[in-house]
């Protein structure tokens, strides 16, 4: 059953490309831009999320990216 986002695929693709265009205009290499995106992830998780919920929060977000590497190399 696909998951049905709250959000267009217009509103997360402009977002996307800006966060993407932020790092290729800095010239960030793969490496710093992993660490800044993980830094931003971690401070959306700790400013934004019940501290009852991180951990679960952090472990779906940690299975979700690991979803979407794997479909990638198939």
């Amino acid at each position: 059953m696909p998951i049905i986002s709250k959000y267009s695929t217009d509103q997360i693709e402009k977002l996307v490309n800006q966060l993407l265009d932020t790092l290729h205009n800095q010239q960030a290499t793969t490496e710093l831009s992993l660490m800044c995106l993980g830094n931003a992830v971690s401070h959306v998780i700790n400013t934004s999320v019940p501290a009852t919920q991180r951990e679960a929060v952090a472990s779906s977000f940690n299975q979700a990216l690991s979803d979407a590497v794997s479909q990638r190399r198939n």
